[in-house]
């Protein structure tokens, strides 16, 4: 009995055999769209220290895993990844910019008509200087949002758009919604929600440009609107940002769970305590005043306006440094639109003349972003499972940071959009 269930054990093995000699060779399974980047100096998480001669896996649209040393795609077993080559240098995660008006020009009052033409401008600017996402916190009519839709589909090139479209103020404007009085606010409120807002933002002051934004000036809304327009947010799982330039208007609207405070510039140590203790972000917007001092050089501004002016310039450096060293969170946001579209940059280099360390600055323009819009498990840096914004420098930031105007390669959720 041993004897047979040993022979044909041997018929089988001999049949097998056969077999497998003539089975045809299994064919490699072929990954499609995967990119190598290799290194030479990669900040993976601004605030940490760099790492040198890295390999990147970019897979689709997501990153998905990072290598000591430069990796070939046959070691890897990806015959089929692109290579790029940046071994000389200083690759990063994907600016971001949390304060931005897309659709508008600098210093022009845009015709409606041309708002789409210029968003589409302003985007490209926006994206080839290194910024792969952007917070648009105020527009016209609901431009942004068609604009915001076509770049994530692809039809555009631009960064990634959160946007708040239309700004909610007192009384009808013709750049903002109104709302006067609880019932109004809240409508208003809804209405911008339903429109496509992924953010609020409210004027609790008035404009930089105005008179009443002085440090003594009043907040402009009562409280019962803030409440309402504050409810609705939080009810749709919106987040509110108040634009604010007096010392009362931002400790009056931190009452109420605003999440961003914009400008900032007469803001008092009460105001900053309540900031850091409820975590809310300050975006200084100092890019602005590189137009004030170029305004006042050429003399285009005089009489009290003039005197307004050099009181903000005075002011707001010192506000932004005390909120600085009292560990106020902090996000870029350089009010492109205001200031020109494409050198955003200007926000980060503002900073480090300030006082800020080049390394919280640029942490500034990716983390504390990423964190301000909810989405630090997709953006803000270079780790596996985050989407693939990385962008390269010809030299090192932490360096000079002006070098962050050098910026020879950009790829955007997975997709290259510059490589000089």
């Amino acid at each position: 009995m041993g004897k047979i269930l040993i022979f044909w054990l041997s018929v089988f093995s001999i049949i097998l055999s056969a077999g497998l000699a003539h089975a045809e060779p299994r064919k490699q399974e072929v990954v499609k769209n995967i990119t190598l980047l290799h290194a030479g100096t990669l900040l993976a998480v601004p605030g940490q220290k760099p790492l040198l001669e890295q390999t990147i896996v970019v897979e689709g649209n997501q990153i998905k895993g990072i290598h000591p040393g430069y990796i070939t795609a046959a070691s890897l077993m990806m015959p089929y990844a692109r290579v790029i080559d940046l071994k000389d240098k200083f690759v990063m995660p994907g600016l971001m910019d949390m304060h931005v008006h897309l659709t508008k020009m600098m210093d022009t009052d845009i015709e409606a008509d041309d708002m789409a033409l210029e968003g589409v401008i302003s985007a490209k600017k926006t994206l080839m200087a290194g910024f792969t996402t952007v917070r648009d916190i105020g527009a016209i009519g609901n431009t942004i949002f068609k604009l915001r839709d076509r770049v994530k589909q692809g039809q555009i090139d631009g960064p990634r758009i959160f946007a708040a479209g239309q700004i909610i103020r007192v009384g009808p404007q013709d750049t903002g919604l109104e709302c006067n009085g609880p019932e109004s606010c809240r409508r208003t409120s809804r209405e911008l929600i339903s429109n496509g807002a992924d953010w609020i933002k409210i004027y609790a002051s008035c404009s930089g440009s105005s008179l009443c934004s002085h440090q003594n000036g009043a907040p402009m809304f009562f409280e019962d609107e803030i409440e309402a327009v504050v409810a609705v947010a939080k009810k749709y799982g919106i987040k509110v940002a108040a634009h604010s330039h007096p010392r009362d208007s931002a400790l009056f609207v931190l009452k109420y769970g605003v999440s961003s405070i914009e400008h900032g510039s007469f803001m008092n140590d009460k105001a900053l305590k309540a900031m850091k203790k409820q975590g809310v972000y300050l975006v200084p917007t100092v890019s602005v005043h590189d137009l004030l001092e170029n305004l006042k050089r050429d003399g285009k501004v005089k009489g009290p306006m003039l005197a307004h002016n050099d009181t903000f310039l005075k002011l707001h450096p010192g506000t932004i440094m005390n909120a600085y060293k009292r560990g106020v969170k902090i996000a870029a946001g350089s009010d492109a639109g205001i200031v020109p579209h494409g050198k955003n940059y200007r926000e980060l280099e503002r900073y480090v003349e300030l006082g800020i360390s080049t390394s919280d600055a640029l942490m500034m323009a990716t983390v504390n972003g990423a964190e301000l819009l909810d989405k630090t498990q997709e953006l803000g840096t270079v780790e596996a499972g985050k989407y693939a914004d990385i962008i390269a420098l010809s030299a090192d930031p932490l360096q000079d940071i002006h070098n962050i105007e050098k910026v020879i390669f950009v790829m955007k959720n997975g997709r290259i959009y510059k490589k000089e």
